[in-house]
């Protein structure tokens, strides 16, 4: 009798690594998938390291929530911003829109923004993190003529 509760243990134990490995799994490939998304939106930038602390929010012509952790902006100018969130911002890759309330005129790193679903029921509030220029990549063709120029 006592064997048989040492293989009932044994075997419980052996459940549980697999269900936590495949929990892990399952946060491994969420992960990527948010990754992809990212990289998909990122196709036609490069990405420049130069940050900018607050945007002139009356310079936004557009946005684009790409998952719960990045908002690319697109200025006047033709200018491209990839706003990286300090912490997931739940539902926000799902929902996809936002609302800000601008003060002092900017938008800044830090300024709270509110996610809202499709019928206009506010959710989770969430914090902006810096601004990333991206510059538009230029094409291999562009690049020959600039060699042989």
């Amino acid at each position: 009798m006592m064997k048989l509760k040492q293989v009932g243990f044994g075997v419980l134990v052996s459940l549980m690594a697999a269900s936590t490995s495949a929990i892990g799994d399952e946060d491994k490939s969420t992960a990527n998938e948010e990754m992809s998304k990212l990289d998909k939106a990122l196709v036609k930038y490069e990405r420049t390291g130069e940050m900018k602390r607050c945007l002139n929010p009356t310079r936004i012509r557009h946005s684009n929530v790409v998952d719960d952790m990045h908002i690319i902006f697109e200025v006047t100018g033709r200018k491209v911003y990839l706003n990286t969130l300090p912490r997931k911002c739940s539902s926000l890759g799902f929902h996809r829109a936002i609302k800000y309330t601008v003060r002092g005129g900017t938008i800044c790193k830090g300024d709270l923004f509110e996610v809202f679903d499709s019928s206009g029921i506010r959710g989770v509030s969430c914090s902006f993190g810096e601004f990333e220029k991206l510059d538009l990549k230029k094409d291999k063709d562009d690049k020959k003529e600039a060699v042989s120029e």
